[in-house]
């Protein structure tokens, strides 16, 4: 799967006290007292202004600023993965030299040369994460240009890296039609960087599903999706899918006759396979379950039975909902019934 497509899931309990409406109509919780401010270090800036001339020199001074960081982007990002026995200065000196990741770097401080309008958005977000998950670290954020190996990562709980080069508009020259099509490049735009990350967010509290079973996936990305939706409650439903207006727009014209659909093809108790895969990964339609549907309404499906279960179980907490891994027993006490 294409890092820029990374979808994971999470939950969350709404409150009553000291609660707001957003344009989405979601109540969020005041959140006003919790601190949220971001230091957000641009490695990108660091690394591309190292005096290539003096790329060993360049590398130790990147070491001892980023040392939570410097090691992991060598590896999993800088790394040529056809030389095994590349070192950590080879890998650093290819990188940063490479005409294309130059221009790629180039491009990012062009469109992102002030990130304030980003940081206002993350701290926000980082404002409910804290609130909903008091136990877990607010992690810090790093900018990379990684020549399209990830948009948001999480490279522990601590520490998230965000590709600016994923974040170019999708008409940015530089974005292969071939690898990348119209559909994840749409998803490419600015405005996505705040749920990318709440994607990342989300996935890493939520772990992996906990089975093979198309409906497994459907209940885990569901929750997933409610979870960035509580991290990000002024973001449109489209924004959080990854859907145009119309995909949108047309899910909840036809959420029962999509519902009806899954259960008369019989592929809740099926494993993913290639036959099943669309429904809850990504791709452009799901043409199984109807010829227009767009890929991953299966999760879109799996995000109405978490709001049904939550509006039934509004105690529930995010830990609870959680270790609630049984898709089975979860979509029954859920009583999820899709409106008309």
């Amino acid at each position: 799967m294409l890092p820029s497509t990374r979808f994971l899931f999470f939950l969350t309990f709404l409150t009553a006290l000291a609660a707001c409406n957003t344009d989405t109509g979601r109540k969020a919780p005041d959140v006003s007292g919790i601190p949220g401010a971001l230091n957000i270090r641009r490695f990108d800036q660091d690394m591309f202004s190292v005096d290539t001339t003096h790329l060993k020199a360049g590398l130790e001074q990147l070491m001892q600023k980023y040392p939570d960081f410097l090691p992991f982007f060598l590896q999993e990002v800088a790394h040529d993965a056809s030389n095994p026995k590349e070192t950590p200065q080879e890998a650093f000196d290819g990188f940063v030299t490479a005409p294309m990741v130059r221009r790629l770097a180039d491009s990012c401080a062009l469109a992102f040369k002030d990130l304030q309008p980003i940081e206002k958005d993350l701290s926000q977000m980082m404002r409910y994460y804290r609130y909903y998950f008091p136990k877990m670290p607010a992690p810090g954020i790093v900018t990379a240009v990684t020549e399209f190996v990830g948009d948001a990562y999480m490279v522990n709980d601590s520490l998230m890296m965000i590709g600016l080069d994923m974040f170019l508009g999708e008409e940015f020259s530089g974005y292969n039609p071939d690898i990348f099509p119209m559909y994840l490049r749409r998803q490419f735009e600015p405005e996505y960087l705040p749920t990318k990350a709440a994607m990342a967010l989300s996935s890493q509290v939520a772990g992996p599903p906990n089975g093979d079973r198309i409906l497994d996936y459907m209940i885990h990305n569901g929750k997933i999706l409610y979870i960035m939706a509580q991290l990000l409650p002024a973001t449109p439903d489209s924004l959080l899918m990854g859907y145009t207006q119309a995909d949108m727009e047309a899910c909840y014209a036809n959420e029962q006759n999509t519902w009806a659909r899954l259960l008369n093809l019989k592929v809740l108790y099926e494993p993913l396979g290639a036959k099943n895969q669309k429904i809850v990964m990504p791709s452009p339609r799901a043409e199984n379950v109807f010829t227009e549907a767009p890929g991953e309404i299966g999760n879109w499906i799996g995000w109405q039975i978490v709001n049904a279960y939550m509006e039934r179980h509004p105690g529930t907490s995010m830990e609870e909902l959680l270790a609630f891994s049984d898709a089975q027993k979860f979509m029954e006490a859920a009583k999820y019934k899709p409106k008309r």
